[in-house]
Parts: C-alpha cells; sequence; structure tokens
C-alpha cells in the first residue's frame, strides 16, 4: 500500500496543486501564488508557490471521532507540537529542490517584505528575522517559526549544507502520504 508512485504519475499533476493539498491534508491554511509587490509601477518582484500557516493544537476529527485523530505527517514536515508555523514554500515539477535567489539573496529583501504582508511579526524584529531566514532557512520566536519549504523530485545537498533549517519534500513521498491518507479515510 506504501509504494511510491512512479515518476510518469507525478509528472501529470499539477505540482502547485499537488503540494497545496500535502499541506493542506496537514493542517495548513495557504494563499497560493503570494506576489511580493515591486515597490514602484512594473512586474512583481517574486512570488512564493505557498504561503502556508499551521496552529499548533491542530487536530481534524477530534469531535468526529477522538480515538481516530488524522495523523499529520510531523517526522517529515518537522512539525512543532507548540510553535505556530509559517512556511514560504518553493516548488519545483521535475527537478531537485532549489530556493530560487529571491528567497536567498538577501540584498533583495523579498523575505523582509514578505514579513512585513503577513504580519506575524513587530516591523522591529523583521530584520532580525530576515537574517535567520537568509543564513539558515528559518527564524524562531517563543511560539513561532517561520521558515522556507523547497519542494522537488530529489533531494539537494547544496541546500542541506547551505540552508540546514530547510526542510525538503520530495514529490513520491507526499503522493504516498496524501494517497494514504484518502483512502484511509475514504468514507
Amino acid at each position: 500500500m506504501n509504494r511510491l508512485p512512479e515518476r510518469r504519475v507525478v509528472e501529470h499533476l499539477d505540482p502547485e496543486k499537488v503540494a497545496y493539498w500535502y499541506f493542506r491534508l496537514n493542517g495548513f491554511f495557504q494563499i497560493e501564488n503570494f506576489v511580493v509587490h515591486p515597490e514602484r509601477r512594473g512586474s512583481q518582484r517574486t512570488d512564493a508557490d505557498l504561503l502556508a500557516v499551521r496552529f499548533p493544537f491542530r487536530a481534524e476529527r477530534l469531535f468526529d471521532d477522538p480515538n481516530d485523530i488524522m495523523a499529520d505527517d510531523m517526522q517529515r514536515l518537522a512539525l512543532s507540537e507548540n510553535l505556530i508555523d509559517i512556511v514560504i514554500a518553493e516548488v519545483k515539477t521535475n527537478q531537485p529542490c532549489t530556493l530560487n535567489g529571491p528567497w536567498t539573496r538577501q540584498d533583495q529583501q523579498n523575505v523582509h517584505r514578505v514579513l512585513a504582508a503577513i504580519g506575524c511579526l513587530s516591523p522591529d524584529r523583521i530584520e532580525a528575522a530576515a537574517a535567520d531566514i537568509y543564513r539558515a532557512g528559518s527564524h524562531f520566536t517563543d511560539t513561532l517559526r517561520i521558515r522556507l519549504v523547497a519542494v522537488g523530485r530529489d533531494r539537494s545537498e547544496e541546500i542541506s549544507a547551505t540552508y540546514p533549517e530547510v526542510t525538503q519534500l520530495l514529490w513520491a513521498e507526499m503522493l504516498v502520504f496524501i494517497w494514504d491518507r484518502f483512502h484511509r479515510y475514504r468514507q
């Protein structure tokens, strides 16, 4: 039952929709294609494929059957049981996990702009949070984690070395989780 989907199946799916459903089934509220607007008229600075937030006390089916609460992909997503989790996800279809320049080039200040647009931090904390995200891929407070997540066909050794706190999600694993969830709760 837990067999990995064939590569040709993955290639025929809309990658951003698959990522959307994976995060949704793990309790995240999301905005797809979150645009970082330019300071002046013209094209957008960049976009986040998915911007998502998950709250720590999430429990699906708690009141329907408290003995059968849907299990989230805790380990793969490195989910926390006590932090609000904000994810900026970069989705790649047929290539290894990658982070585009807008999320790695501090001089462009796109992370600053996303943090300001979300409103999860006071303005005086944005600079330090953005610096953490550019350096390692995440920022923590006592109640909050903001992080980059890369979705792709294969893991990237470069991301692992350069951004050790970036979660890398693989299509095959995500599809198995989605299939298992829909199969188990097909009723």
